[in-house]
């Protein structure tokens, strides 16, 4: 159900991405459906629960205040966000789809700020959290990470960590979003044409009291996973459609190594006698030229599959004809 209803498309699809047994997420929704209630545009606002068994219908039902103003999704297995999305567009109804985690992140006037922030310009609208007020292994964790993509890609964006996001359905529906790529969204539909804003925002303080920290292994895993995204965001925005510059720069590399290690153990050979088949560093070289071959011919077949499938897929979209 929505508010403001009428018989053209809504303005805005406020969607929240439900990863864990959070009830703070019904207070956190209360708020947001007051917030666009004070409004003039129209709205819907849509849940999905990912993969959190039947806590979500618990909890709904339990709380009569959403009765037939809130749409309702489970997935019944834990999947990724950018999977989450794209398995509800047809779902919904708004120009403009306003994302958020089941955790408040901004303080509610940032999100008017945001909203104000949306005009026939813009595309997408990212916040920037100022005044963090989370433990400070995130805060840091969250500079490393957006300080790697900036020198990587070269986009200039201070916090992809934050999963707030404004943005128009067509994003959606243009770009092909899978795993975790959904934080890299303003990254993608840049390269698509599209236009990015990053709007500073204050982040929101519950309670007065900063969030805890969690468990070290926690961390492991983050770290782990942030490490593979960069370098899966690095791939992507690079060598796509050029596979063979990425695997034949890893096989010229080991190539090249090969050669040289081989050369001075053939004159250690000649001139001193030594013997090279039983040295561990001969091993070495011989590997090295193998993988440095192997590559290659990955970069080769990469080359091949992205000219013949590539081509399909559009680089570009049209702003406007005149």
């Amino acid at each position: 159900m929505t508010a403001r209803q009428n018989n053209s498309t809504l303005k805005y699809s406020v969607i929240f991405l439900l990863e864990d047994q959070n009830t703070d997420v019904l207070r956190f929704m209360k708020d947001m459906y007051d917030l666009f209630s004070s409004r003039p545009d129209s709205f819907e606002m849509i849940i999905i629960a990912n993969g959190t068994g039947g806590f979500l219908k618990n909890m709904l039902m339990g709380d009569p205040v959403f009765a037939g103003k809130i749409k309702a999704l489970e997935m019944s297995n834990k999947a990724s966000q950018a999977v989450c999305l794209k398995s509800i567009l047809n779902e919904c109804k708004g120009e403009f789809f306003i994302v958020s985690g089941s955790y408040q992140q901004l303080m509610p006037e940032s999100y008017e700020k945001l909203l104000d922030s949306v005009d026939d310009d813009t595309d997408i609208v990212s916040p920037w959290r100022q005044h963090r007020f989370d433990p400070s292994i995130y805060r840091m964790q969250s500079s490393v990470f957006n300080a790697l993509v900036r020198w990587i890609t070269g986009f200039n964006m201070h916090d992809l960590s934050c999963n707030v996001r404004i943005f128009r359905r067509e994003i959606l529906e243009q770009i092909d979003l899978y795993g975790n790529m959904y934080r890299f969204l303003p990254i993608f539909s840049a390269q698509k044409g599209f236009k990015n804003r990053e709007v500073k925002c204050e982040h929101f303080k519950e309670h007065g009291e900063p969030r805890k920290a969690r468990a070290g292994f926690y961390y492991l895993s983050i770290y782990l996973s942030r490490i593979i995204d960069i370098f899966t965001l690095y791939f992507n925005t690079s060598f796509t459609k050029k596979p063979l510059r990425f695997f034949s720069s890893i096989g010229i590399i080991s190539i090249v190594i090969s050669i040289v290690i081989n050369c001075i153990l053939f004159l250690q050979k000649i001139f001193y006698g030594q013997n090279m088949a039983l040295r561990p560093v001969f091993i070495l070289a011989i590997f090295l030229l193998v993988v440095g071959v192997q590559s290659a011919g990955m970069g080769l077949l990469g080359e091949i599959i992205a000219f013949t499938y590539g081509r399909r897929k559009k680089e570009y979209i049209i702003e406007k004809i005149i």
